[in-house]
């Protein structure tokens, strides 16, 4: 009886200990990861879509999507805010150009042996070019999650009053504004011709001087270098912009009036062409055609963003990492490109028919950015922790050229002394 008694009392005790095991168990599974990402109006269907394919697959992983920043760069300093008072978010999708600013405050996880445990970033579908993107002093600190090249968009519909065969659009800057100049027309608030010169972290000024032949600093990052020839012609072609009567509009108001068949010639991101096919439909026909490159030597700097790891927790890294491989593996990357126009960095969903393969070759203006990846190169980031202000200060400088208010010869030599102090 003492001995039935014992096992009576102990049984409830061992019941409840197996219970409380269970449950720790249960609770150490679940993971909710804090997720910050930029541009909502581009991307928010592809996070969205993304995001709870992954819940569904991983039941044991919640991710909570913050407030979408308006840039990258309001991004940057949301983090760094975060930073001083231990409150970051757990994923985030930054600008290949500020990404070095979170790994040079330390907040950025290496992935390294997340991918050394996966067997490579090839077994995963991700090519040394894509991975370089993401690299910095020897580690790998992101992997691109949507990458962006500057495209010439044209509403054929309008182009057509030039006689001009779209095959044999030209290929100079001097043409085309002259093409765009005999498309104006303010009776009907047509635009003949926009530059989106304003976007994110000088990436459009980059690309004028890249395509040129240029770059932004010299080799040890000590001096800037952007003031040579090649940085005076890109900033003398937006003088030239200027001088045609190419207004000054934001970017959002840009992107309105080519949707709207206002603007007939628009240099932009083709992260805006999923955005642009949906919104156009099959209300006039447009064409994407390749970014003019004045030398042979020309490149254009990758734009869009990377996935970065900032939780120091090992548990929520292992489950951040799962975010990672899913968002720019083979379906997660198929899921953004057929919703925004960026360019995929797997080359398993490119190559697949049933999953972007088919899909670019039904599509030709998505293709044209693809064709232009032999000629990519970084968007460059500016080192030191005055980044952030380095970015404006280019952009302010670079608006008093399209505004009219200096001359690129004018400017030029300042904007050079103002960077050249800020690096300092």
């Amino acid at each position: 009886m003492k001995e039935e008694s014992a096992v009576n009392l102990a049984s409830p005790i061992i019941v409840c200990f197996l219970v409380c095991i269970w449950s720790s168990a249960l609770t150490a599974k679940e993971v909710t990861l804090s997720l910050l990402y930029p541009n909502d109006r581009t991307t928010a269907g592809a996070h969205n879509e993304i995001r709870a394919l992954f819940e569904k697959e991983n039941p044991g992983i919640k991710v909570e999507v913050l407030a979408p920043a308006q840039s990258y760069e309001e991004l940057s300093q949301k983090v760094v805010r975060g930073a001083m008072i231990s409150d970051t978010p757990d994923v985030v999708h930054q600008g290949l150009s500020l990404m070095r600013d979170l790994v040079d405050r330390g907040l950025a996880a290496p992935l390294d042996p997340f991918l050394a445990e996966a067997g490579g970033g090839a077994k995963l579908g991700y090519d040394d070019s894509m991975l370089r993107l993401g690299a910095l002093k020897g580690k790998h600190y992101g992997i691109p999650f949507a990458i962006s090249t500057p495209v010439v968009y044209v509403n054929l519909d309008l182009f057509k009053q030039t006689g001009v065969d779209p095959k044999d659009f030209p290929k100079t800057w001097d043409e085309i504004v002259a093409l765009g100049k005999r498309l104006n027309d303010p009776a009907k608030g047509v635009v003949g011709f926009y530059f989106q010169w304003d976007i994110t972290a000088n990436w459009m000024f980059q690309s004028l001087v890249f395509a040129n032949g240029g770059r932004m600093t010299d080799d040890d990052e000590k001096k800037v270098a952007f003031d040579q020839p090649a940085g005076l012609k890109a900033l003398e072609t937006l003088e030239r912009f200027a001088k045609s009567g190419m207004p000054n509009l934001p970017s959002s108001q840009a992107r309105t009036a080519f949707a709207a068949g206002k603007l007939a010639i628009f240099a932009d991101s083709t992260s805006n062409l999923g955005k642009a096919t949906t919104e156009i439909g099959d209300r006039f026909k447009f064409q994407v055609f390749p970014f003019p490159l004045p030398v042979a030597e020309g490149q254009l700097p990758a734009g869009g963003n990377l996935v970065v790891i900032l939780t120091k927790d090992p548990d929520k890294q292992r489950a951040a990492w799962k975010y990672v491989r899913f968002a720019t593996g083979p379906i997660g990357q198929t899921i953004m490109a057929k919703h925004t126009g960026y360019l995929p960095s797997n080359k398993i969903a490119i190559e697949t028919p049933d999953l972007l393969g088919n899909f670019y070759k039904e599509r030709p203006n998505y293709q044209t950015s693809l064709d232009q990846v032999p000629r990519l190169t970084g968007w460059y980031a500016f080192p030191g922790s005055n980044s952030l202000k380095i970015i404006d200060t280019i952009k302010k400088d670079t608006e008093s050229v399209v505004t009219g208010k200096a001359t690129a010869a004018e400017m030029m030599p300042r904007m050079a002394s103002d960077v050249q102090k800020l690096m300092e």
